[in-house]
């Protein structure tokens, strides 16, 4: 079974013979009812998660494979004679019988449910917010005959619940989910407009529209001449962005209508900031743009002065 080299790409990130699939989101506790069926919930304006449990059938496709198994056509296999019967009317009678007759067609194969579980859990709380790992509960061997099927099915599962799917340690544990939220922004190298598209799609494949403006707002940037690309997860999972030299940092989001960020200093301690506490920061070296007629300018103005 081939692997997506986006998938390849996520196992090439780490050495560990057991994997996970798992993503923390930054979810605000307005957006909690989204994630009511993986078992968030407020209490005491906190978010908080039940046991671990199957996502619902309403999830998608793979949901309710999970749930209650499929069959796949093996075209990719020889055509094998196969019998099928159905009852015809009987001539002048109100009775049927039984007709059967010989067709060339596909092995089926048949999958049983696999009941899988994703747990959450609030790695850390925000203000207004909190880091959520979900994780689907199955440790993946590399070494096992079904890792392949195994890992892309979880990865399509995760990425079906929540839109973002990622392979992880199987040991890392929630603490450690935490810290690396902190420090994971990726570089990227000039050029690389393609690749940045297609990491945002596979966090966000549902939704074409927040795509088509992320490519919008990723080609302003790619004309500004910078220095490479920005990717950034956790607190910042969305934000995309490029770096002009040493100076000055700018962080895009896929969501429609969020600002863009500038920064002229400290980028990476101030992007340890929820979106509320840097919104409420009074820091002349932070600017936020909000997408109004005129922000291509003033980006333009903030990278040349």
């Amino acid at each position: 079974m081939n692997i997506p080299k986006w998938v390849q790409r996520e196992l090439e990130r780490t050495d560990a013979s057991r994997v996970v699939v798992a993503a923390v989101l930054n979810i605000g506790s307005e957006k909690v009812d989204r994630y009511r069926g993986l078992g968030l919930a407020l209490s005491d304006g906190k978010i908080v998660a039940s046991p671990p449990a199957p996502p619902p059938p309403s999830s998608g496709k793979y949901a309710r494979r999970n749930l209650d198994g499929w069959t796949d056509r093996r075209d990719d296999l020889p055509l094998e004679s196969r019998e099928i019967s159905s009852w015809a009317p009987s001539w002048k009678s109100a009775s049927f019988h039984l007709i059967s007759r010989q067709i060339d067609a596909y092995p089926l194969e048949h999958h049983s449910a696999k009941l899988l579980t994703i747990s959450a859990s609030a790695v850390e709380n925000l203000v207004d917010a909190a880091l959520v790992r979900f994780r689907v509960d199955q440790p993946l061997d590399r070494e096992t005959e079904s890792f392949a099927a195994d890992l892309l099915f979880n990865v399509h599962l995760l990425r079906e619940a929540i839109g973002e799917a990622h392979v992880f340690d199987a040991d890392l544990s929630d603490a450690d989910f935490a810290r690396i939220q902190h420090v994971d922004w990726e570089l990227l190298p000039v050029g690389s407009t393609d690749r940045v598209l297609e990491r945002l799609a596979s966090r966000n494949p549902r939704n074409p529209e927040r795509l088509r403006v992320a490519g919008e707002r990723l080609r302003v940037l790619d004309r500004l001449g910078h220095d490479g690309f920005i990717l950034g997860t956790g607190k910042f999972a969305g934000y995309f962005g490029a770096k002009f030299g040493d100076r000055l940092v700018a962080l895009e989001n896929l969501e429609y209508g969020n600002a863009l960020y500038v920064f002229e200093a400290d980028w990476e301690i101030l992007t340890q900031l929820s979106r509320t506490e840097l919104t409420r920061l009074r820091d002349p070296s932070v600017h936020r743009l909000p997408h109004l007629p005129g922000w291509q300018s003033a980006i333009r103005k903030l990278v040349r002065r």
